[in-house]
């Protein structure tokens, strides 16, 4: 009845009749003429009373009304036919409505309404959130939004209780802010944490009001303090600003309620209203805080900040432009800067430079103070920019310079000063020189005769010795027959005395070594412990000779120690047997070594360099209870040919050098050696040496250190071992008794012995015999060792047979760059010299494929040296004499191995090991240094990751170098970090090496082998779905399933990120298909976490096989082949293995 204008009349004033009458008096465009009941107490009947509305108990006096419209509210449809029949005579436009039709008007006419009703609530709503939206914007506090917010919003939907929660999304917290409605004890949880599953966590994730009629039915509400404050029903709606939540307003009732829409409406738009009031204050906290933060760095800087406006009024001056140039920062704002400058047309110079450049840096200048003093500053500027307004003024920070600017003058006075000094001392320092230059010469004259004469010396003692001591040690190993006890006394006697006689000769030859600066110290690691059991091996017959009681102590800390390992031992050795020699019968002699750490080193020590920055070092002592010295001898004691009294050397056999070369060579180290000690009291003699990394060391001594082994015994019937399959050696030696005693050597070692006695008998024998290996004195009759050894090596016919140098005379790198194999100094040791030999055997058994290795240095003889050393080995040596040609070299000849030299002229060894690692040619190819240099940390850095090891140039023997390169073919994988983090397998590039061998050992051996290159489909898409941390577990899984599947001569790598390298050695390739298919059978059903994404639903792979050489003859083309085959399988879907044809 939606627009009706007119008069209606009821029949019926029960339930029905009541209710529509009340909704027909609401309506202003309705008059209700009359109502008919023959109920006289009919509800309705009251209600039209109150109307004034005509009322009759018979229906028909209605018609009389002549209304527009009769409703028949009673249901009797009689009374229907009736009221029409009258109504046809007197009213006959009137109409009659009953039934449902009645219904359907009351409906009308109550939602109509119900719709006023909303709107008018709705408007009150609107005006309710206008009020409030008034007062949150208008708070002065961020406490009064949220109190506001609070207490309108409880006041709105009528509950008694709520409270408001801020959140922190950093730390991932909520804190309390405003409560009403709760016990004092509510509050005392003033911050929370965000819990999986609990309330808060539900309401953070939904990002939507939380409505709970009854928290009985909810079981993430389990927060204590709410069921203790008894509430039972809540509404939690997200405070959102800018996308984010920043709170939760919380509506409490202590009973179960069913809250209405418009009532979780109406607090969503408060809430919503109150986030941005809250997040208002807080920008303005933030921007309060910065200023304050900016003001404090103003105030508190020390420099001199001044800011200008655009026509360069001051505008701001802080506390250090106050102090500096004495004006208070109200008198000087608003004046022109240019009154601080002492020449203001510098200041517009500047200006000019500042709009072309846009800032002007570390402009010298003077400003002038208040007092009229002039100071110097280094001026930087720039503009003051407003994204709205462009530019706003300049800032410019002045530091006082004043005082560096007097000292650069008073600096360059004095050195004006120096300069004039140094004129007039030049014409003497001249002169000085030239007598410097005399005395030099005559200096390096009588070193030069000094070093002659040891050589002489030593070459004319050593050559007898040499006979003397190898005969006399034939004799006592009974090698020819058993010896009576008085040969074995006399032969004993002898070799004693030989010994003794050598040792002279070493110290004195050590001595004039270290005096001329060529005593090369070669470092190892090794166990301090298994040394000194060696020396004490030595030691202990000559303490029992005496009876003296030897005690060794060695603490639990001691280990490993870097140093020269022989050294070290003649240290210990030369301690020891001074203990032993000055200490009486009976006497006691301590050996003591010990850890020294940071909290008691500095007590030990006398010289702090030896062990800087508070590292380790190990103190070893020999205490004994001999003669003692007296104080005043105790320095002497270490000078040489000195001893404390004459008569001591008849005494005792001494020389006095054996003192002196132990603080040499202690010193040589890097450590001190001190004596504590009186005279009939006994000595103690202390030694202190630095260490290196422990860790270090321990690393490399993994695989190095031996562990104690008794010398083998040979069998004395010598004819045995004469077989006529062994190698010959021929003894080239003019000796006759060194001859005999190499040839009794050589055979007791199971090797056939040839003869030549001088230099040019000696190259027509290499010619005859073709012998195995050469061993080669130096002083021949006729041609000398070094004219054989350039013969030999010329000839194309001899320049393969290894050449062992045996002299008296030590000059190694002669021998190694004429390219002797190896060069052992007389008196020869049996064992030394077999094992040289089975060295030179390991070599020449090795496969025929050669071993190339590029020497760069820029230093001819160092590349001679290297030659040298590694030619007679085996190996193919390529050299270059720059850091350029050795690039080129690299990329041209592609080497196994790169021995590198760090300081070269333009490109240095640090470039091109870069340059090398970068090339994808050259990338996998180790690189050995070997340097002078002493690498510091930053060295280390840059080389790090690009190099296997690096050995110095003064502390390498030849053996250290082949150590390192046999290591390297040996362990060379693991140790140069070609290992897959992810897998434990092997990475691409070990497989380059490991399949460019496995072509070299079927060529040489005319065998076959089949690659699987074995990649995953679709991988990429599994890591974008379940990240990196799941892939690996798949790779993981897969990898441990090669690993276990493989034989083990066959080699599994991980060769990508989702590929797999198979090499399956001497497998045919219809066997290899057969290993593939279980691969990738096992791959297809293992169910790997989240594979349901895969478009196959499940994790697959494609897998390529290719045999050598039925179908590449290289690598590169096996990987070129392999790779293309899955290419094309990928291309039609992958998940198949795919053999290589060659037809």
């Amino acid at each position: 009845m939606h627009g009706f204008m007119g008069s209606i009349a009821l029949i019926g004033a029960g339930k029905g009749g009541s209710a529509i009458l009340s909704v027909l008096l609401k309506e202003p465009n309705i008059n209700v003429v009359g109502i008919a009941d023959i109920n006289p107490d009919a509800p309705g009947l009251n209600i039209a009373r109150q109307a004034n509305i005509f009322i009759t108990n018979d229906f028909k006096e209605l018609a009389a009304k002549k209304p527009d419209i009769i409703i028949n509210v009673t249901g009797i449809k009689s009374i229907t036919t009736e009221i029409l029949k009258i109504l046809r005579r007197k009213s006959p436009h009137t109409e009659v409505i009953d039934g449902q039709s009645a219904r359907f008007i009351w409906d009308l006419l109550e939602k109509r309404r119900q719709s006023k009703e909303d709107l008018k609530a709705l408007l009150n709503e609107t005006k309710d959130l206008y009020r409030i939206g008034v007062a949150l914007t208008s708070a002065d506090k961020l406490e009064e939004v949220l109190d506001t917010l609070l207490i309108e919003a409880l006041r709105t939907v009528n509950a008694p209780a709520g409270s408001v929660a801020l959140y922190d999304e950093k730390s991932d917290t909520l804190t309390l802010k405003a409560v009403h409605g709760f016990s004092h004890d509510f509050s005392h949880v003033v911050q929370w944490k965000r819990r999986d599953g609990g309330m808060t966590d539900h309401v953070l994730s939904k990002r939507i009001p939380t409505v709970i009629s009854d928290i009985e039915t909810y079981p993430f509400v389990d927060n204590r303090n709410i069921i203790k404050e008894g509430i039972k029903s809540i509404v939690a709606v997200p405070l959102f600003a800018n996308d984010h939540i920043i709170g939760i307003l919380y509506i409490d009732d202590f009973k179960p309620r069913n809250w209405m829409q418009r009532e979780i409406e109406f607090i969503t738009l408060l809430g919503i209203q109150a986030a941005y009031a809250i997040e208002k204050f807080r920008l303005i906290e933030t921007i309060s805080k910065t200023q304050n933060y900016l003001k404090n760095v103003l105030d508190n800087s020390a420099d001199i900040i001044v800011t200008t406006d655009t026509e360069g009024r001051i505008v701001e001056f802080n506390r250090g432009a106050s102090r500096i140039l004495g004006y208070s920062k109200d008198e000087i704002i608003g004046t022109k800067a240019e009154k601080l400058w002492v020449q203001p047309e510098q200041r517009h110079d500047i200006l000019k430079v500042l709009e072309k450049e846009g800032y002007v840096s570390n402009y010298e200048t003077q400003l002038i103070t208040k007092d009229g003093q002039i100071i110097d500053v280094s001026l930087t500027l720039s503009y003051i920019i407003s994204s709205q307004k462009g530019i706003l003024g300049t800032v410019g920070i002045s530091k006082d310079i004043t005082e560096k600017k007097k000292l650069e003058r008073a600096i360059e006075e004095r050195n004006l000063e120096l300069r004039e000094l140094n004129e007039k001392l030049e014409a003497k320092v001249i002169e000085r020189t030239k007598e410097l230059e005399k005395a030099n010469r005559e200096l390096e004259r009588s070193n030069r005769l000094k070093s002659q004469f040891i050589a002489t010396m030593s070459h004319e003692l050593r050559t007898p010795l040499n006979s003397i001591l190898g005969f006399s040690e034939l004799l006592m190993d009974e090698i020819f027959g058993p010896l009576t006890e008085k040969q074995k006394k006399y032969a004993n006697n002898i070799y004693n005395s030989g010994s003794h006689l050598l040792q002279l000769i070493n110290n004195i030859l050590d001595i004039a070594k270290i005096e001329s600066g060529k005593m090369e110290l070669h470092y190892e690691a090794f166990s301090v412990r298994h040394a000194i059991s060696e020396v004490e091996t030595v030691i202990k017959p000559l303490s029992e000779k005496k009876k003296q009681n030897l005690v060794v102590v060695i603490g639990n800390k001691v280990s490993i120690i870097k140093a020269d390992k022989v050294k070290f031992k003649q240290i210990l050795y030369n301690l020891l047997s001074n203990a032993v020699k000055f200490t009486p019968e009976g006497g006691d002699i301590f050996l003591e070594a010990e850890l020294l750490d940071s909290d008691n080193i500095s007590y030990f020590i006398k010289n702090s360099d030896i062990c800087p920055n508070d590292a380790n070092c190990l103190k070893i002592s020999v205490t004994d209870t001999g003669i003692g010295i007296k104080k005043e001898d105790h320095e002497k004691i270490f000078s040489e040919f000195e001893q404390v009294d004459s008569s001591f050397s008849r005494r005792y056999e001494g020389t006095g050098l054996g003192l002196a070369l132990t603080k040499k060579l202690v010193e040589l180290h890097g450590g001190e050696i001190s004596v504590e000690s009186e005279e009939g009291k006994g000595s103690k003699f202390t030694v202190i040496l630095p260490l290196f990394d422990v860790t270090t060391i321990e690393k490399e001594l993994k695989h190095r250190e031996p562990e104690l082994i008794e010398e083998p015994v040979y069998d004395v019937d010598i004819s045995k071992n004469r077989r006529g399959d062994a190698p010959l050696i021929l003894v080239v030696e003019d000796d006759p008794s060194t001859s005999e005693l190499l040839t009794l050597y050589l055979a007791q070692g199971g090797y056939r012995v040839a003869h030549a006695y001088n230099g040019d008998m000696a190259i027509s024998r290499i010619k005859e015999l073709k012998p195995f290996a050469v061993l080669l004195d130096v002083m021949l009759p006729g041609k000398d060792g070094w004219e054989i050894l350039q013969e030999m090596k010329s000839d194309p016919e001899m320049k393969d047979i290894p050449v062992i140098i045996s002299s008296v005379i030590d000059n190694r790198e002669l021998g190694f760059a004429l390219g002797a194999a190896d060069y052992l100094v007389k008196p020869l040791d049996r064992i030394t010299l077999l094992k040289k030999l089975e060295e030179l055997s390991f070599a020449t058994k090795k496969g025929r494929k050669p071993v190339n290795i590029l020497c760069i240095d820029d230093h001819n003889d160092v590349l001679e040296l290297l030659t040298a050393i590694l030619e007679p080995q085996g190996y193919n040596v390529i050299t270059a004499n720059s850091g350029r040609q050795g690039i080129e070299k690299a990329v041209a000849y592609k080497p196994d191995l790169v021995i590198l030299d760090l300081m070269m002229p333009e490109i240095d060894g640090f470039e091109v090991a870069q340059i090398l690692k970068s090339n994808p040619a050259t990338m996998d190819i180790p690189i050995l240094i070997l340097t002078a240099k002493d690498l510091t940390v930053d060295d280390r850095l840059r080389l790090a990751g690009k190099i296997e090891n690096c050995i110095q140039k003064s502390h390498f023997t030849k053996e250290d170098l082949l150590m390192h390169i046999r290591d390297l073919e040996v362990t060379y994988p693991a140790r140069a970090g070609l290992l897959d983090e992810v897998s434990g397998l092997f990475d691409h590039c070990y497989f380059q090496i490991r399949l460019a061998q496995e072509v070299s050992r079927a060529g040489r051996y005319k065998s076959t082998f089949t690659l699987l290159m074995l990649d995953l489909d679709n991988f990429t898409e599994y890591i974008k779905a379940h990240g990196i941390h799941r892939a690996n577990i798949v790779i993981r899984k897969i990898a441990e399933f090669l690993r276990r599947s493989l034989r083990g001569s066959d080699t599994v790598v991980r060769y990508g990120i989702d590929e797999f390298g198979i090499i399956l050695s001497s497998t045919l390739k219809a066997y290899a298909e057969a290993v593939a298919k279980r691969f990738l059978s096992f791959i297809e059903s293992y169910p790997f976490y989240g594979e349901e994404i895969m478009p196959q639903g499940k994790i697959t792979a494609t897998v390529s096989v290719i045999n050598y050489p039925q179908d590449a003859s290289s690598p590169e083309e096996l990987v070129f082949k392999a790779h293309q085959m899955l290419r094309k399988a990928k291309e039609t879907g992958g998940q198949k293995v795919v053999v290589y044809d060659y037809q």
